[in-house]
C-alpha cells in the first residue's frame, strides 16, 4: 500500500491566516492597483476559489488584511487620566501608520478610495468610524467621571481628535510626533477639562 504524500489540510484559521498574510506582502510589493484575487492565490499557493469562499472582491480581503494585523491598535487600553490614555492610544497609532506593513497599505488604500466610492464606505466602517467611535467612548467615558465638561457634546471633538493627526500624516510632511500628539491634547485639555 503506497503512503499518502499528501500535505495535511490547513484548519480555516492557519489558512485564513496565511491568506491575509500574503495579502499584505503583496499589497506592500506592489500598492493596491497591483493587487489581484489572482496574485494573492499565487502567493498563498491557493486556487482562487478557496479565497472567493471567504471573500467577494479584493477590497474586502485587503480590508481583512489590515484589521488582522491594526484593529487592536485602534484600542485604548488605560482607564487612567484621560490625557494619558489619549496620549498612549495616539502614539501607538502613528508608530503604526508609519511602519510597515500598515503604514504604505493603508496609505495605498485611502488613495484607491477617492476614486472608488464602495472601497470608501467600506474604509470609513471598517476603521475611521471605528477610531472616531472609540475616541468619542472614551472621552465620554473621562466627563461621566468628572475629568471633563458635562455640559458639552464631545461628538466634535471626537472627530477633531481622530482626524487631525491622520490629516497630518497623510496629507502634509510633518510628522506625528509626540509635540504635535501633545500640542492637540493641549487643546483639548483647553477646551473641554472640567473648571471647578
Amino acid at each position: 500500500m503506497s503512503g499518502d504524500t499528501t500535505a495535511p489540510r490547513r484548519r480555516g484559521a492557519e489558512r485564513t491566516r496565511e491568506l491575509l498574510e500574503a495579502t499584505l506582502e503583496l499589497a506592500e510589493e506592489s500598492g493596491y492597483g497591483g493587487l489581484t484575487i489572482e496574485a494573492v492565490a499565487r502567493r498563498a499557493g491557493v486556487g482562487k476559489h478557496t479565497i472567493y469562499r471567504r471573500w467577494s472582491n479584493i477590497a474586502e480581503l485587503l480590508l481583512d488584511a489590515l484589521s488582522h494585523v491594526w484593529i487592536s491598535d485602534l484600542d485604548y487600553r488605560g482607564d487612567g487620566p484621560v490625557r494619558e490614555d489619549l496620549r498612549e492610544q495616539f502614539l501607538r497609532s502613528s508608530h503604526a501608520l508609519s511602519t510597515p506593513p500598515i503604514g504604505p497599505v493603508y496609505r495605498a488604500v485611502i488613495a484607491e478610495a477617492q476614486s472608488d466610492p464602495a472601497l470608501r464606505e467600506q474604509l470609513h466602517e471598517r476603521f475611521l468610524a471605528t477610531v472616531e467611535q472609540r475616541t468619542l467612548d472614551r472621552i465620554e467615558r473621562a466627563q461621566r467621571a468628572g475629568e471633563l465638561n458635562a455640559e458639552v457634546d464631545l461628538r466634535f471633538a471626537a472627530e477633531v481628535l481622530s482626524g487631525t493627526l491622520y490629516y497630518r500624516w497623510l496629507l502634509t510632511p510633518r510628522p506625528v510626533d509626540e509635540e504635535a500628539i501633545d500640542g492637540l491634547l493641549d487643546m483639548f485639555t483647553a477646551a473641554y477639562a472640567r473648571r471647578d
